[in-house]
C-alpha cells in the first residue's frame, strides 16, 4: 500500500480531528484561517485516504467490562483444514474479540484480546461446551494473560499518528535532512 501525500493543511486538519473528532468544519477553518469550505474538501480527502471511521471511545468499565485476556493462540490441525481466513471470520463474529492480530510463526498464529464482564464471565467462555465446538476446537490458546480494566494504562494510537504525521512535516521543511537521516540509519 502506497503512502498518501499529506499537505500542511492536510495535516492540521487531520491533528485536529485526532484530538477532537466531532469538531466542526467551521472551528477548524477558524483556527487554520481558511475557509470552512476548504476544511470540507480537505476532510472529505481524508475520509476517502486515510480516515476509515470515526468512533466513540467507551469506558469498558463503566459498561461492566471488569477483565481482560490477551491471548497466545495457535491454529489447531482442525483449524488449519477448515481454513484460516474461516476461523478468522469467526473470531471477527465473536462479540467477547476486542482485537486480533495474525502472526507470521508457526508457535503462535495469533494474538487476541478478549473483553468480560467478570472472572465467571471468563471462565464460562473459555470452558464452555459450545465455544469448544464453535471456536476452541480450531484455535488454541497457548498461553492466556489476564489483568483488571484499571491495568488498561493506554488504549488510542493517536500519539502515534500525530507523531508519524508531524514527521511528514520535518521532511517535506528539511527533505534534505531527512534524506541524510535516512541514510545515517541504514548505515547502523
Amino acid at each position: 500500500m502506497r503512502e498518501i501525500t499529506l499537505t500542511k493543511n492536510d495535516r492540521k486538519v487531520l491533528h485536529f480531528l485526532l484530538d477532537n473528532a466531532r469538531i466542526s468544519d467551521s472551528a477548524i477553518a477558524k483556527k487554520l484561517k481558511i475557509s470552512s469550505q476548504a476544511v470540507g474538501k480537505i476532510r472529505k480527502k481524508l475520509e476517502h485516504s486515510v480516515i476509515t471511521s470515526y468512533t466513540a471511545n467507551l469506558n469498558y468499565a463503566k459498561l461492566g467490562i471488569q477483565i481482560f485476556a490477551i491471548a497466545l493462540a495457535k491454529l489447531t490441525p482442525e483449524g488449519l483444514d477448515k481454513g484460516e481466513l474461516e476461523i478468522e471470520r469467526k473470531l471477527l463474529d465473536d462479540p467477547n474479540i476486542i482485537h486480533i492480530y495474525r502472526l507470521p510463526n508457526q508457535n503462535t498464529t495469533h494474538i487476541i484480546m478478549y473483553g468480560f464482564r467478570d472472572m465467571n464471565d471468563l471462565d464460562s467462555y473459555f470452558h464452555s461446551p459450545k465455544k469448544k465446538l464453535e471456536l476452541h476446537n480450531f484455535i488454541e490458546n497457548k498461553e492466556i494473560f489476564t489483568f483488571s480494566h484499571n491495568s488498561l494504562i493506554k488504549s488510542s494510537p493517536s500519539q502515534l499518528f500525530k507523531k508519524i504525521i508531524s514527521r511528514f512535516d520535518d521532511e517535506e521543511t528539511h527533505p534534505i535532512e531527512a534524506f541524510e537521516n535516512f541514510k545515517r540509519r541504514l548505515e547502523r
